[in-house]
């Protein structure tokens, strides 16, 4: 019986078998190299799409130009403590506004006001005169012509006016445009005139440091920061946290911070004008 496979059709086989395993790789090494070529095409394309146009950059140079240049320019200094801030709202505008708020004030107590007769009111009067006086050189002492430039557009203008209003509560207040406020409750703590004169000095330091437009600043920044989170999170509960936490950690020790810049300035007004606070 005749083998079935004979060293010519081993040879054969051997050649066929070594043949295709030979394609086989060829054509893997081809497939390898087209996958290759396709994903860096697909990665380049991707990448092609996503790069950012030149006027999206040109926008976002020219905002924060702006932005940077309305922050700098806007910074003002606090006469003494020499801190500086961002000021968005005018004099001119604050003192407007002062004025518009004290004659609603007017209205509103127009049955507890004191007349200028009055022992309190004259009291108030004499002290503040003085005070004011001195108020009106700091003011030119410090260069600070949006108080200055006022007292000098009309040589008859009192520099400040002097409001007491019949109440238990014992509190003072000042308006943008030099408008002192003294409820009669004050008078329970207020021993003598050298303590009158430092509360008075205290409300004036505050008009001198212009701290009522600063907080119109503060407010106007953050309602603004306030309508751009809820763009991004329109459920409002970023907004929720962010304003108790502006509160809590800026507006509180920020409002600490303007009373003793009001305390240091008032006591100096005070004394200049000759009293002893």
């Amino acid at each position: 019986m005749e083998p079935m496979f004979t060293m010519t059709s081993c040879r054969y086989l051997q050649y066929h078998r070594f043949v295709p395993s030979t394609l086989e790789g060829t054509n893997r090494r081809f497939l390898f190299t087209n996958n290759n070529n396709t994903r860096n095409s697909k990665r380049q394309r991707r990448l092609s799409t996503t790069k950012i146009p030149p006027y999206v950059w040109a926008t976002l140079v020219g905002t924060t130009s702006v932005l940077t240049y309305g922050y700098i320019s806007g910074l003002e200094e606090v006469p003494v403590s020499k801190r500086k801030r961002w000021m968005a709202v005018s004099s001119e505008v604050e003192t407007r506004l002062g004025n518009q708020e004290y004659h609603k004030l007017l209205r509103h107590f127009s049955k507890d006001i004191l007349p200028p007769t009055h022992r309190a009111s004259r009291t108030v009067q004499r002290v503040g005169s003085r005070v004011g006086d001195a108020a009106i050189q700091f003011a030119a002492r410090h260069d600070l012509h949006y108080f200055s430039s006022k007292m000098n557009t009309n040589k008859n203008i009192t520099a400040f006016t002097y409001t007491v209003v019949r109440s238990d509560m014992a509190n003072a207040f000042v308006l943008p445009g030099n408008h002192v406020f003294i409820m009669t409750g004050l008078f329970r703590y207020v021993h003598n005139e050298d303590e009158l004169a430092a509360i008075i000095g205290h409300e004036m330091a505050h008009v001198l440091a212009r701290h009522a437009g600063e907080k119109m600043s503060e407010s106007m920044a953050k309602n603004l920061l306030v309508n751009l989170i809820l763009l991004l999170d329109p459920s409002g509960v970023f907004a929720s946290i962010f304003l108790p936490a502006t509160t809590l950690l800026r507006d509180l020790p920020h409002s600490r911070q303007m009373e003793t810049e009001a305390d240091r300035i008032g006591i100096q007004l005070a004394a200049e004008a000759c009293f002893d606070p």
